[in-house]
């Protein structure tokens, strides 16, 4: 790969960047302009899917329009000819890998969307957890007039890509740990749980068996089931399912 000293030191920076702060938001856009500088590219946008919708949301973008942005959200991510083929790739994508450019410029999608911001050549990357959970991405365009993504640009999103998956992973764990805390406060302030009350229904939100909380708490199954018993009358639930969603949704 043949960079520059100048770019070397644009790809230090950006995957300094990817590996601190948990700020999803200002991770993806702080690393997408720098990521433009560094490509050469003119136009940013970054994404997270929600497996719960189907769809795309929380964007970031540099360089396109709002409007333009929502009406993505609301109808062209529907009926969208390339992303979901870039989906599926584990590496950073160009675009006409997957349509060609004079096909491209034919559709709704590029005539209604893409060429209203002026984004004509494309390069993708979508990066995965280690449950194949797709958790970010970044989607980064040329104007017309300038050339086409290669196979260095391609390469510098490689090396990009395992960090950008940590620094993702690294936001999403911490918000489950704020959220964790948050539910032990309930628990313990709301709830009237001992200490070890409050053990059980930790693991019991972890889903733990009671072979795994027996183990791991040192305490018999019959001493557990008591304490389960305890931790269910003082929730006013009956099973772990509702113990579960009760404390979640408070």
């Amino acid at each position: 790969m043949n960079l520059t000293q100048k770019q070397w030191r644009q790809l230090l920076a950006t995957i300094k960047h990817l590996n601190n702060g948990l700020d999803e938001q200002a991770l993806r856009e702080r690393a997408g302009r720098k990521l433009i500088d560094l490509l050469a590219a003119d136009y940013f946008a970054s994404f997270v899917w929600d497996e719960a919708t189907g769809a795309f949301a929380n964007p970031v973008f540099i360089n396109m329009s709002a409007d333009n942005l929502s009406r993505y959200l609301a109808y062209y991510q529907f009926h969208d000819p390339i992303t979901h083929k870039l989906q599926a790739y584990r590496r950073a994508v160009s675009v006409n890998e997957v349509m060609d450019q004079r096909t491209l410029v034919r559709t709704e999608f590029f005539n209604d969307f893409l060429a209203k911001d002026g984004l004509y050549y494309g390069v993708n990357l979508y990066v995965y957890d280690e449950t194949q959970r797709n958790i970010g991405d970044f989607r980064i365009w040329r104007r017309q007039g300038k050339p086409n993504f290669g196979a260095e640009d391609l390469g510098i999103l490689d090396l990009v890509t395992p960090h950008f998956r940590n620094g993702m992973s690294n936001v999403r764990k911490a918000k489950h740990e704020l959220r964790f805390q948050a539910i032990r406060r309930h628990m313990a302030n709301q709830c009237a749980l001992t200490r070890r009350e409050t053990e059980v229904a930790e693991a019991l939100l972890e889903g733990r068996s009671n072979k795994q909380m027996s183990a791991d708490l040192h305490i018999s199954i019959p001493t557990l089931r008591t304490h389960v018993q305890h931790i269910y009358m003082k929730f006013g639930v009956h099973s772990r399912s509702e113990f579960c969603s009760k404390v979640i949704w408070e």
